[in-house]
């Protein structure tokens, strides 16, 4: 239970994190968002601003009013909820997609209801730790892992921008030493590192997928019929159209 009180004078809303809290230790399941005002104009209006890391931190800053989760270390899934709700209340939910027929190539609009996103289902259950089971199909290796947390996330990015080595950064066997806890009953750090090094690729590759397939976030697929009559399946983005609203462009 939160133990803060809100600024009778500031009006927020609850939004519900796609996450269903499993990334935070405290299981939170929804967070206070004020609504956007005139003084977060300064922020949002600058184009180049609006691309970058920096200006999308700051508006979490501002606006998520509980005090018992740093904005810092909110998934993305729950961000992207955050900002289509600052971005429904402040201008409304209908978003533009552009995109391209493929039989023609020529571009054609899609309008899409932000309103009418809903979660994704997440059916795996949770042991005592807050791991979840998985069986390698190949070598029938009992594991438990958890899902990669933000700053997990932006630590396997930094591995990609700074490698300097020959071929490829070794991300994807970082993925899995962070992601698994425990493998055939130990939960020895060592022991699970010289499994993931035997692992074959097929094992790795399926356990991804099931990662990926079984991630709870928003439902952003979407299937667009172009003027051609084709059918053109998209992921709803969060780049600078997104965000065309709030510096008025």
């Amino acid at each position: 239970m939160e133990n803060f009180i809100v600024d009778s004078n500031i009006a927020y809303d609850v939004v519900e994190l796609p996450s269903r809290g499993i990334y935070y230790p405290n299981n939170k399941l929804s967070v206070k968002v004020a609504y956007l005002t005139a003084p977060d104009e300064d922020i949002l209006s600058s184009p180049n601003l609006v691309q970058t890391n920096a200006v999308i931190s700051e508006i979490l800053k501002r606006k998520v009013l509980d005090k018992d989760i740093d904005t810092n270390d909110l998934v993305d899934v729950d961000v992207q909820a955050i900002l289509i709700f600052l971005r429904n209340t402040a201008y409304g939910s209908n978003y533009v997609m552009n995109l391209i027929d493929p039989k023609t190539n020529e571009n054609f609009e899609d309008d899409v209801d932000l309103s009418t996103l809903e979660m994704k289902p997440f059916e795996l259950l949770a042991d005592s730790n807050g791991e979840y089971a998985y069986t390698f199909e190949k070598t029938k290796i009992d594991i438990t892992f958890k899902f990669l947390t933000k700053k997990q996330e932006d630590e396997i990015e930094i591995i990609k921008k700074s490698w300097n080595g020959i071929g490829q950064p070794p991300s994807k066997t970082k993925e899995l030493e962070f992601m698994i806890k425990s493998a055939k009953g130990t939960r020895d750090m060592m022991t699970i590192r010289n499994m993931i090094q035997q692992l074959p690729i097929a094992d790795s590759q399926n356990f991804r997928k099931f990662v990926n397939d079984n991630r709870p976030g928003l439902n952003l697929k979407r299937t667009a019929i172009a003027p051609s009559g084709e059918k053109v399946e998209y992921i709803i983005g969060f780049g600078v159209e997104f965000f065309r609203p709030f510096f008025g462009i």
